[in-house]
């Protein structure tokens, strides 16, 4: 967010760890400031702590926006953080207060129920998937911005807001690349939600749609400014060089512009074909063998790498692992609702290919060494059983026709690169593809299980 100073109403340790923790070593320090909570405001309360807090903040620094981000100890205080908030901006404060919708993280079913979900849509995405993730942080800070920054707007026609919030490695580039193609249909970005000047996000409600991937802050806009959004997360529905094409045409039919949209599409689409014809033409020469370890992405996994990339699967190996089945709380019949998904996406966009449930390290082997190259993993304890493995790290496409045309590209240079790694000194070490990527000794296994009895049961239901 641009012009906004972040205040963690927690103890200074707090802002040490989210400033420079080993996640976000990737990325540059930036500014943060805390309420440096201390063990007498623990026992006695900190919202006096966190007044003075945003007085200095705002005297010292003078912001665009101060933000208040509350912390696990503010959530056992039970801190109104927003009573605090909304009490200094009637000082003149520019400041927003985002406050917990579940304490310390996520909703821990929200996964589970997911995929529950998920064994009930068609797997062409032809129907939709809203479920609300909440206690992630993110949804919060939009929410905040929808409730105490934004102003009622006049309507500019044939306009969206685009949330920012995960859009991966190449994020920046497809929103980019986005907006041009949106431009290029009469259609313009009214703001960038929350990557935005703090002035743009004010008149955010200017804007006829909404592209979202977190449901609960669009449904509260549309509530209190009237803006639709269009949910662009869901079961596949936008997956691949189709699912691009019908991310735009939804685009179109909910701004009522399909007449202005399609041509432009089907233009896009052609000039994407060609670029990457060659491309596909040498992948299509290769015999794929896909492992996957994510039972509901698989369909989908399957349909990209055979209608996308032109690659022959002869094998899908689904793994799923008793830890899995565990911590998903997948029964029996929900696990045959879900390979029955798989085998109806085998039979729709390549009937040759052989389904494998969990396949012994034997049956592995083989089927390796009759194929010139493994897709859809990074487990390297697959390495030097056969064929070169392609790590699927970085084979998602983003929402734009170049970013299909990259990922295209890409996947052929690593084919005809591609070599067996038998040699790694990861394979010499104890690593198993059942617990991968764990370290197998007793230390990490026992921690993964005390990790998973504590963390993923706390709401009470048993797996």
């Amino acid at each position: 967010m641009q012009e906004v100073l972040p205040l963690l109403h927690s103890p200074r340790g707090c802002g040490f760890h989210y400033r420079y923790s080993a996640r976000r070593r990737h990325q540059p320090f930036y500014s943060v400031l805390t309420s440096n909570l201390e063990e007498r405001d623990i026992i006695c309360g900190g919202e006096e702590k966190l007044r003075q807090a945003i007085r200095d903040a705002w005297s010292r620094y003078r912001p665009g926006l101060i933000m208040v981000i509350p912390s696990p100890i503010s959530d056992i205080l039970n801190e109104d953080v927003r009573s605090v908030c909304a009490e200094l901006r009637r000082e003149g404060i520019s400041v927003v207060g985002v406050q917990s919708e579940l304490f310390s993280h996520r909703d821990k079913n929200y996964t589970r129920n997911r995929l529950k979900e998920l064994a009930h849509q068609t797997i062409t995405g032809d129907n939709r998937l809203e479920m609300e993730l909440k206690g992630c942080g993110f949804t919060e800070a939009l929410y905040a911005l929808v409730e105490q920054v934004m102003e009622p707007s006049a309507q500019i026609p044939h306009s969206i807001n685009i949330e920012t919030v995960g859009w991966g490695s190449e994020g920046k580039a497809a929103l980019r690349e986005l907006e041009v193609f949106l431009n290029g249909c009469g259609i313009q970005v009214n703001t960038w939600i929350p990557s935005a000047p703090l002035s743009s996000l004010v008149h955010a409600p200017a804007a006829e749609l909404n592209l979202v991937k977190r449901v609960r802050w669009a449904r509260r806009m549309r509530e209190k400014f009237g803006t639709a959004y269009l949910h662009i997360g869901g079961a596949g529905r936008y997956a691949g060089l189709d699912g691009i094409c019908t991310f735009y045409r939804d685009i179109g039919q909910a701004l009522r512009m399909e007449a202005a949209v399609e041509p432009v599409v089907l233009a896009a689409r052609a000039q994407a074909l060609e670029e990457t014809a060659e491309a596909r033409r040498r992948l299509g020469q290769a015999r794929a063998v896909l492992v996957s370890r994510s039972i509901q992405q698989a369909p989908f996994e399957l349909k990209s790498y055979v209608r996308d990339y032109g690659l022959s699967v002869s094998h899908l190996c689904v793994i799923l692992t008793p830890e899995s089945r565990k911590n998903l709380n997948v029964t029996p019949a929900l696990e045959d609702s879900l390979l029955a998904r798989v085998r109806e996406a085998a039979a729709l966009y390549s009937p040759e290919t052989q389904l494998l449930l969990n396949p012994a390290e034997e049956t592995l082997r083989g089927i390796f060494a009759e194929a010139d190259v493994v897709v859809g993993t990074g487990d390297f304890t697959l390495e030097g059983m056969g064929a070169p493995l392609i790590p699927a790290v970085n084979e998602t496409t983003s929402l734009s026709f170049p970013s299909y045309v990259r990922t295209v590209r890409r996947m052929c240079r690593r084919l005809e690169h591609g070599t067996e790694r038998s040699s790694l000194l990861l394979g010499k070490m104890p690593f198993q593809s059942r617990h991968y990527p764990l370290y197998c000794n007793q230390s990490n296994l026992a921690a993964k299980e005390m990790w998973s009895r504590m963390w993923l049961n706390r709401k009470g239901d048993s797996v």
